[in-house]
């Protein structure tokens, strides 16, 4: 248990060495390049340190209907998680959705069909319970996404790597929950890694950031970082997991739901009243000009 702890910290933190072994300019170096983990990664660390029972747990979002580019960008990043989690818990459906609804959002950063494998090998792989290669697959196609996302703007990258460590947090918070250990709940120690999405989320342009998402996560990102924080090693404990499984729901629900376009008909509705307001002025002044008429014609008489 002991050297595979110490594996998941290399992993996971990317910081086996206290602070004070290190340089200031070896943490330098350490802090600029910070590997982002697979959520595979992250989903198959957590199963083997504790028996998780991913089905009563997990909780899918089928939705792909958002109008921006960020918003996008943070739910491909979801979804691939989700995807990962699906094919954990070796569940049939979810897998096949997950694929699918991964494709649909990564088209809009010009992913082509050709980086997705087609629904008839997805369907006999899941058939055939190759889990471990659609596992491969995933994270095949995990990467070319994000290569074809940073075409576009590298802020979308950093978006899709937060949502889906989100995703990751928010699971394992939940599984700690109901199943807690203090050799599991290390996992969740990543300053380094936490640091690095911290930043990286505060930095992208103004365009991406000034949204309520984005402004929410930079809000909740110091909170994840202190109640994650309890040195190397050390557990984390049950309450810590409770307070980081309240915030990643939060977080993720502010993520999933979904982008209200503005409705042409409504547009239709405004413009005509807009229309008919001086057909009604134009009706009313003749009523009245009638009216006039009329008054004289009598009093003519």
């Amino acid at each position: 248990m002991r050297r595979l702890l110490a594996l998941l910290m290399i992993i996971f933190s990317f910081s086996l060495f206290s602070q004070s072994e290190l340089s200031a300019e070896e943490m330098a170096m350490f802090k600029s390049n910070v590997v982002v983990p697979q959520p595979s990664e992250i989903i198959m660390a957590l199963d083997r340190l504790s028996e998780v029972k991913w089905k009563e747990i997990v909780k899918y979002n089928y939705t792909a209907n958002y109008a921006e580019n960020y918003k996008i960008a943070l739910n491909l990043g979801v979804r691939v998680a989700q995807g990962f989690i699906a094919i954990q818990a070796e569940d049939r459906k979810s897998t096949g959705e997950m694929f699918s609804i991964s494709k649909t959002l990564a088209e809009n950063f010009g992913a082509n069909s050709e980086m997705f494998i087609d629904k008839d090998q997805i369907s006999k792989l899941l058939n055939d319970g190759k889990w471990m290669e659609l596992r491969g697959i995933l994270d095949g196609i995990h990467l070319e996404i994000k290569i074809e996302m940073k075409k576009y703007d590298p802020d979308y990258v950093a978006l899709a790597s937060i949502g889906g460590w989100i995703e990751g947090l928010d699971v394992v918070t939940r599984a700690l929950l109901s199943n807690y250990s203090e050799d599991a709940s290390t996992i969740l120690y990543q300053p380094e890694l936490i640091e690095h999405l911290a930043s990286e989320i505060l930095n992208i342009k103004e365009t991406n950031n000034n949204n309520p998402e984005v402004n929410l996560i930079n809000e909740e990102m110091p909170k994840i970082q202190k109640l994650c924080d309890m040195g190397f090693g050390n557990p984390i404990p049950l309450e810590n997991i409770k307070q980081l499984s309240e915030i990643s729901g939060k977080l993720i629900k502010a993520i999933i739901t979904e982008t209200k376009k503005e409705s042409k008909t409504d547009d239709i509705k405004e413009e005509s009243k807009i229309a008919g307001l001086p057909v009604a002025v134009i009706i009313a002044l003749f009523v009245v000009f009638f009216i006039i008429l009329k008054k004289k014609k009598k009093g003519g008489k």
